[in-house]
């Protein structure tokens, strides 16, 4: 009885609305309304377009077309610049950065779990600085616990371990950290790209992930607990070429991110409307 009713009131709200969407690609759902409204959005996908060019597009009605797009205009999911053209909002703005962060962030999860799997070691991580500290931005563990998953974001003092070397031999702290303030020292790490060493009881292997023009973007880290590594001191040729093979792939997928697709291109084009379109 229940879904009996559901259908006329779905007939009721179409009545008189029962159009064709003429707008290539788009998928149809049950739903009308969302179907109208995605077929605005696919119009002003490709560029900015005026009321008339979106009703021949869709082959919507004017007063259907106009209704949505005020209202799509209230909720940031449209915005008409300075021409009077319609153009994508800065709340789908904010949600296209939500999804390519996602995208990236399971993007490097799998580069640390196939790196991980590869080398035998018990943990990858990849971190960034944050000012006189570094963050976990990306980990992969043989065994998680709950208290590394609520580390994983935990910002962490500049230290005498490897991760940190490798920080500051880029943008040096001379001040509190004597341990790295060796000209030499740094210098050899920048050359070489990679230190290794013995932190919290394990051996840590951490390699420089580039950015642009030379820069540092992150660090990425291998570590065992010592016991594992058979009194070793030292991770091997094949582990350490895996990683700053790793990091390069990494460095690459940064860059791309950062540079192109879907989400510096709406940016670009809501630009023109002005300083209160992305917040």
């Amino acid at each position: 009885m229940r879904l009996r009713v559901l259908r006329v009131l779905e007939w009721l709200a179409c009545r008189g609305e029962m159009v064709t969407i003429t707008v290539p690609g788009v998928v149809q759902s049950r739903v009308g309304v969302l179907n109208k409204a995605c077929a605005i959005l696919a119009v002003l996908e490709e560029e900015p377009a005026c009321l008339g060019t979106v009703i021949s597009e869709t082959g919507l009605k004017r007063p259907t077309v106009h209704r949505l797009v005020l209202a799509m205009e209230e909720l940031g999911l449209v915005e008409a610049d300075q021409q009077g053209q319609f153009i994508i909002g800065p709340r789908l703005i904010r949600l296209a950065r939500a999804a390519q962060r996602a995208i990236a962030d399971l993007e490097l999860r799998q580069e640390l779990s196939t790196l991980r799997a590869a080398t035998g070691v018990r943990s990858v991580r990849l971190e960034q600085r944050r000012g006189d500290q570094r963050i976990c931005i990306a980990e992969d563990q043989r065994l998680k616990s709950a208290a590394s998953d609520g580390n994983r974001s935990r910002a962490v003092a500049m230290g005498g371990d490897p991760v940190s070397g490798v920080f500051l031999a880029w943008r040096g702290l001379s001040q509190g950290h004597a341990a790295w303030s060796d000209a030499a020292a740094c210098s050899g790490t920048r050359c070489r790209g990679w230190v290794q060493g013995v932190a919290d009881g394990c051996l840590v292997l951490a390699v420089a992930v580039g950015g642009g023009d030379g820069d540092l973007s992150a660090v990425l880290s291998l570590s065992s607990p010592l016991r594992r590594t058979r009194r070793e001191v030292s991770y091997g040729r094949e582990v350490i070429t895996a990683a700053i093979e790793a990091a390069a792939r990494i460095s690459d997928r940064l860059r791309v991110q950062e540079s192109t697709g879907l989400v510096k291109g709406l940016e670009d084009r809501v630009r023109g409307v002005g300083p209160q379109s992305v917040e």
